[in-house]
């Protein structure tokens, strides 16, 4: 388990590894390998790219320094072995090498076109935006979940006439916890539940039965039976939270913009028939 570390933490980077740094100084050889030498360059390229926190580790303790030194030799060894053998130039690892290629380049756009926007200002101003999604009130709601719109709909007519909602949701629900707990989700706030659950519910008086609200688990028909209100919230007890959902939201207006300007369609019946 001890070689482990290093080992992963170049594998996951993907950074080569040996004589691809930018060296401003002339690098100190650490290891030789052959004819290739490893230098602390090499490794602080690496270092650079990992979280503070191994960091300080690394610095704090020679014999990871020693162990991360020994596990990037071992892989440099795996490396040459593998081109002398002609690993690199099967099938299987090429498609591998494709994926990964298309994986990087990707991550390097998101990078490149979203970490410059998640700013302090710009997160900040998203919170004053959205006051509303961090409150700290709470509601307690039943829910009936379907699988279609009709299925909702029906379950909505029936609890709208009358009819049990427990009885409802413990009847037709497809949430697996209903036949335990009727339907019941307890207290939650709006950050709890999925944007559209929580507009519907949080919108809603208690004793009120939604129509079918549609979220990525299907068709929901909500019925709210209880409010409280929450303490106010400030900006820097959520920021971290804050940042995140800006630049999730960031993301989701980049992917909607470049599927419009590409014209994507998507069919999605011939999406359901696949076989594997």
């Amino acid at each position: 388990m001890k070689r482990k570390f290093g080992t992963l933490c170049a594998l996951s980077l993907g950074v080569a590894l040996f004589g691809g740094a930018v060296q401003a100084d002339a690098a100190i050889e650490l290891a030789k390998i052959g004819s290739k030498s490893l230098t602390d360059a090499d490794v602080k390229t690496l270092v650079g790219n990992i979280p503070e926190a191994q960091k300080q580790q690394l610095n704090s303790d020679p014999d990871v320094k020693s162990r991360m030194v020994d596990n990037m030799v071992v892989e440099e060894l795996f490396v040459l072995e593998a081109e002398k053998t002609g690993v690199n130039k099967d099938k299987e690892f090429q498609q591998a090498l494709e994926r990964a290629r298309r994986q990087l380049l990707a991550q390097r756009y998101l990078q490149k076109n979203i970490q410059p926007k998640v700013t302090d200002s710009n997160v900040r101003s998203f919170f004053d935006k959205n006051k509303v999604r961090y409150s700290q009130d709470e509601v307690r709601a039943y829910h009936v979940l379907l699988k279609t719109e009709k299925e909702a709909e029906e379950v909505y007519q029936k609890a709208k006439a009358g009819e049990d909602f427990e009885v409802l949701a413990k009847k037709y629900s497809k949430d697996p916890s209903a036949a335990q707990n009727m339907g019941d989700l307890g207290f939650f706030t709006r950050s709890r539940m999925v944007p559209p659950f929580a507009d519907a519910a949080f919108s809603m008086k208690p004793g009120a039965i939604s129509r079918p609200v549609k979220t990525p688990f299907g068709y929901h028909v909500i019925k709210v039976v209880e409010k409280r209100e929450g303490k106010p919230v400030k900006f820097d007890d959520v920021k971290e939270q804050v940042r995140s959902d800006f630049q999730n939201e960031s993301i989701n207006t980049l992917i909607s913009t470049l599927k419009k300007n590409n014209k994507v369609t998507i069919h999605e019946d011939r999406v359901k028939a696949l076989k594997f």
